[in-house]
């Protein structure tokens, strides 16, 4: 046989292998690259699976301080009727303990033209039971009583409305008054050490839903005395301008980090510590915000402060316009 041929032959076994083996290298290649991919999905199944049992022990805490709001309203039923007869017995009391004293400065004044034998037994006798200090403890005693009441009453409607179902149709809303009310039911959640300080304006109602709003104020609150230290300070605002009322919860807390601030409103997101917050709470209340047909924004610098701020749209009834309430 020719050797040329036999060349020839041998040149294209060699061409053939070559490309088998470039085929060969290729698949191997693509095969390792199909395994690093399932690899790095795998690892992506693996951490949303760690996110969704995250996400379901967040929603379980959610669930379970709902379920203690309405356990709240239920309790703040029941307080609020012995309130109501306590109140009233105060009252009642206050009266007959103002119709003693007077009976007494009568009798005192009837001696007086009496023998000095009855008046010294009088003095004696009030001297005795020192009627002059109890007239003047009790009078201060049922005052001090009285404002108590009022204040834990004030408190249990406060709790009433915000644990409310809302009705579904916007009602006519006393922005102010809302945050007053709020502002009372956090009150046990302010640090003493804390000072508020409210600034509101007069301002037109509206119409909203005021358990939602109570909602968004007491998140805010709330979040605002879980940033500041011992000494400072939170101001309530509020102000019209123009077609809208702006109201605003500012601390001189501790700041949020500027690469957080976009992130503050996406649900499950917090810069509380775990087991402190289900991420939740600003998320919903954006929404609510965004319900009323307004925005809420946030501004905040690390080390100074945070400044959450509602700008809410005023809206007319008909063709009169609302009357201006001034704040108590």
């Amino acid at each position: 046989m020719d050797p040329s041929v036999l060349q020839r032959a041998l040149d294209r076994e060699k061409i053939k292998t070559k490309k088998a083996e470039q085929l060969l290298e290729k698949k191997s290649l693509e095969l390792f690259n199909s395994y690093e991919t399932l690899n790095e999905s795998h690892k992506q199944l693996e951490s949303a699976l760690s996110d969704v049992k995250e996400k379901q022990h967040q929603l379980l805490q959610s669930e379970k301080m709902a379920s203690l709001g309405v356990m709240s309203a239920g309790v703040a039923h029941e307080i609020n009727n012995p309130i109501s007869f306590v109140v009233s017995n105060i009252a009642s009391l206050a009266y007959a303990v103002e119709q003693f004293h007077e009976h007494y400065k009568f009798v005192s004044s009837y001696l007086s033209s009496k023998s000095a034998e009855d008046q010294k037994a009088l003095q004696e006798f009030s001297k005795k039971a020192d009627l002059e200090y109890l007239f003047e403890d009790c009078s201060g005693l049922i005052d001090e009583t009285s404002d108590g009441l009022k204040r834990v009453k004030s408190i249990v409607a406060g709790l009433q409305d915000f644990a409310r179902a809302d009705t579904g149709v916007m009602e006519t809303v006393d922005v102010n008054q809302c945050l007053l009310s709020t502002l009372k039911l956090a009150q046990n959640q302010i640090s003493p050490n804390c000072t508020v300080v409210q600034e509101l304006a007069e301002l037109p109602e509206i119409k909203g839903y005021p358990g939602k709003l109570s909602q968004v104020f007491l998140n805010l609150i709330v979040n605002a005395n879980h940033a500041v230290q011992d000494n400072a300070t939170i101001t309530l605002s509020t102000v019209i301008d123009g077609p809208v009322i702006l109201v605003s919860v500012t601390d001189t807390g501790c700041g949020i980090p500027a690469e957080k601030i976009d992130d503050i409103f996406t649900p499950f997101f917090t810069t509380k510590p775990v087991g402190q917050g289900t991420g939740l709470g600003l998320s919903i209340s954006h929404g609510i915000v965004e319900e009323h047909g307004g925005k809420i924004s946030v501004s905040s610098v690390v080390g100074e402060g945070t400044c959450f701020t509602i700008t809410l749209p005023v809206q007319q009834d008909g063709q009169q316009e609302q009357q201006i309430r001034k704040v108590a």
